[in-house]
């Protein structure tokens, strides 16, 4: 019998041993797989982070884009905003329930939609607030939330749907999310999100976006980080908040400026990756969470809201409208791009 428990303990030593290096093979082959799909969908740049269960197994550049770069992240941000919202529901601040617009009450005009007064801070967090952005009566995004003008003509408008009777993807509940978390903290919301969720997650190069034209994507759009610190969140978020969501995930893209992806698998594996610049064929994003995937070993790939160009990205993204006169980036030629393809793709440690 002693033997036996010495051997189960040599056998116990020797897997322990095993498991960072067949962490590390996969994490290769995601990485290789990604890097290839830079080179046939000709983006010159971009970042992948993994983590599982409180580690981070690789964080790397490809092309021209460093490991500690800090990119757009575009309607991943909903995820943060998510977060500051969860946060504020946890200390009982916020009801889930409770009506949205009652806390910004005194920008709701006299002769409105009725159904505003019933949509709820869970129909904002789940995309059944009201409105339908391929109905494009009203989505707000490049909007600030220091500003109170989206949130009025937000509350001007016709909802396009009785609130929690559809699932539309919307940037209009974000926006109206970052004010809620302003004015119930009585802080400034990038303020709040750093001090309450940045900071406790070991967020350090996560900012309010400093792009022209990124920031006043408020907190529907507008944060930049590597892709080290996206995956700690999606490593750490649910924890800090007392969630359990299982499997989510959360895709943005920026006119032609590139994409980015955060996963939480129910596992525990955490992925985020960034390009920066959008691909002509709208294929990549799909393409690239598969593979990550596959490469990690996991098949699961929780339903993403729809999005589209300019505002966030779901797994089917539209091509983006381009003038007549504008010079297309090159299309994937298989023997020009060969080499990309293939060899060993360039990594930057």
């Amino acid at each position: 019998m002693k033997s036996l428990s010495v051997i189960l303990c040599h056998f116990a030593v020797v897997l322990t041993a095993c498991l960072p290096a067949a962490a590390e093979t996969s994490t290769w082959d995601a990485e290789v797989a990604f890097a290839r799909l830079l080179g046939k969908y000709d983006i010159p740049g971009g970042a992948l982070a993994v983590a599982q269960n409180g580690r981070v197994l690789t964080s790397r550049g490809f092309g021209n884009v460093k490991p500690d770069s800090e990119l757009p992240i575009a309607s991943c941000t909903k995820a943060i905003t998510r977060a500051a919202v969860m946060l504020l529901v946890k200390e009982g601040r916020l009801r889930l329930d409770q009506p949205a617009w009652g806390m910004v009450a005194e920008l709701l005009p006299a002769h409105r939609d009725p159904r505003l007064d019933r949509v709820t801070i869970r129909q904002l967090l789940d995309h059944s607030g009201g409105w339908d952005r391929s109905v494009a009566r009203v989505d707000v995004v490049a909007a600030n939330v220091k500003s109170d003008e989206p949130l009025r003509s937000l509350a001007g408008a016709q909802l396009d749907f009785d609130p929690g009777t559809r699932r539309r993807y919307s940037n209009a509940g974000a926006l109206l999310l970052g004010a809620i978390v302003e004015r119930v903290s009585g802080q400034p919301f990038e303020k709040f999100v750093k001090a309450r969720v940045l900071d406790p997650l070991g967020m350090r190069q996560t900012r309010w976006s400093r792009t022209p034209g990124v920031k006043e994507w408020g907190s529907a759009a507008g944060w930049t980080a590597t892709m080290e610190d996206l995956v700690r969140f999606a490593d750490g978020i649910d924890k800090l908040v007392g969630e359990q969501r299982g499997s989510w995930a959360q895709s943005g893209a920026l006119h032609d400026w590139g994409l980015a992806w955060v996963y939480r698998g129910s596992d525990g594996l955490s992925v985020a990756w960034a390009v920066n610049r959008s691909p002509e064929q709208g294929a990549f994003s799909a393409e690239a969470k598969e593979a990550v995937l596959s490469a990690l070993g996991t098949t699961e790939l929780p339903e993403e809201f729809e999005a589209g160009e300019g505002e966030g990205a779901g797994a089917r993204r539209r091509a983006p409208s381009r003038s007549k006169n504008k010079v297309l980036a090159p299309v994937y030629n298989p023997k020009k791009h060969r080499a990309q393809v293939y060899r060993k793709p360039k990594i930057r440690r």
